[in-house]
This record gives structure tokens, C-alpha cells and sequence, in this order.
């Protein structure tokens, strides 16, 4: 069964997103997220794969033997002018690539430099798939030479959207929705604060109240 929500997570889209795009409601979207497409008809399954950026043959081998799906495929194809075969082709390709390569999206830049933010936009729809750990969810270029030499200006990070950290560990954070830092962090329960640590010993600690930021996710390797 294809994983719609890997999908469309990877995107960075939520549900409502999703069913705008398709014309239903976020909870149509979540049953088939769920599995639940028996019943959806034709046209949805290809507003779906639209906002998915897949072909519609995927969800449509959702409900049909192997056999059946081989058959139907080999018979569109067959009917295609060698202009749209070639589009066919090349987008089998590229599925078949990112089959046997982990592919997440670069969704914007983060700072390392504790005093500036970066914010977490898309980037033009670019995909990273080069050494990407099993875990990542998405990557984001890094800014600034606080995480150095662990992680140098310009590099890539990747993280695993995660809404909670172990203390000690590194994560992407959003600071007052202003924009998104990279940073060992350090949970002060106590005085309940949280502490943005550098790799670089140059940079000084910032400390934040727990109202004051969000965890966004969780560095991997």
C-alpha cells in the first residue's frame, strides 16, 4: 500500500492543504491516509496524485493485483504517442531512482549563528538524495559557523520532524515563530527554560522561556 502520509509529510503539506487541492475535507484525506480508498473514484485519485506529485498509476495499483496493474500499465503505454512515452519513461525513472535513494525535501536554511534566525521555506521544490540518513524527514542548509567544525556554513542538515528532544541533543528550533535555529539544547526544568547551546565554545549560550520556542525536530545522522 503506498504510504500517502509519508508523502505528503515529505512535501510539507498538511491535510487541509491536501484536501484543497483535491476538493474534499481533511478528514476524507486522513481515511486515506488510512488506507480506506475502495471507494474513491478516478477523478479524485488523480487530484491526489496531483498534490502528491506522483502518477496516478500508484494509488491506482492501490486496488488491483500486480498482474492487473502490470497489464493496465503496459496497455496505457502501448497507446501513448513517443513523445509521452518518453515522459512515461522518465518518470519511471525517476521513481525507480528515488525507490533505491531516500529522497527528502530541502525546506529552507537554518542559522547557526544564535543570534540571527533563518526561516524554513520550501526552496523550489529541491530534493536532496545524497547520503540521506534512514530517519530524515527533510534538510535544511545551514548558516553561520556556531555548529562548526561539527557541521560547517553552507553544509547540510537533516532532521526528523519531532515535537520533543532528549536534553542534550541537537535539534531545529523556532524561536517566537520568527524563524528557525540549529542548536544543542539543554533543558533547564527548574527554571523552566530552555538553553541554545553551540558546538563553537565562541558563542554564548541563549536562553529562552518555555513560551518562546518550539521544537521542530531532531538531528540525524
Amino acid at each position: 500500500m503506498y504510504d500517502i502520509k509519508s508523502r505528503r509529510l515529505a512535501l510539507n503539506m498538511t491535510l487541509e492543504e491536501v484536501g484543497e487541492i483535491v476538493g474534499v475535507g481533511k478528514s476524507t484525506v486522513r481515511k486515506w491516509e488510512n488506507g480506506m480508498i475502495d471507494n474513491m473514484k478516478r477523478d479524485k485519485i488523480a487530484l491526489l496524485a496531483k498534490a502528491l506529485k506522483i502518477s496516478p498509476l500508484v494509488l491506482l495499483s492501490e486496488d488491483s493485483s500486480s498482474d492487473e496493474v502490470e497489464h493496465n500499465i503496459t496497455t496505457i503505454y502501448n497507446q501513448l504517442t513517443p513523445p509521452r512515452k518518453t515522459k512515461v519513461y522518465d518518470f519511471a525513472s525517476r521513481q525507480l531512482h528515488e525507490q533505491s535513494n531516500k529522497v527528502v525535501p530541502l525546506v529552507g536554511a537554518t542559522a547557526a549563528n544564535p543570534q540571527v534566525l533563518e526561516y524554513a521555506d520550501a526552496i523550489n521544490d529541491i530534493s536532496i538524495n545524497t547520503d540521506v540518513p534512514n530517519s530524515a524527514d527533510c534538510a535544511l542548509v545551514v548558516r553561520g559557523n556556531s555548529m562548526e567544525t561539527d557541521y560547517m556554513d553552507g553544509s547540510i542538515v537533516f532532521y526528523k520532524r519531532q515535537e520533543m528532544v532528549e536534553n542534550g541533543e541537537l535539534a531545529i528550533v523556532e524561536i517566537d515563530g520568527d524563524g528557525v535555529t540549529f542548536k544543542k539544547v539543554i533543558f533547564d526544568y527548574e527554571n523552566q527554560q530552555l538553553i541554545l547551546r553551540s558546538l563553537n565554545p565562541e558563542y554564548p549560550d541563549r536562553i529562552l522561556k518555555d513560551n518562546e520556542y518550539r521544537i521542530i525536530g531532531k538531528v540525524v545522522k
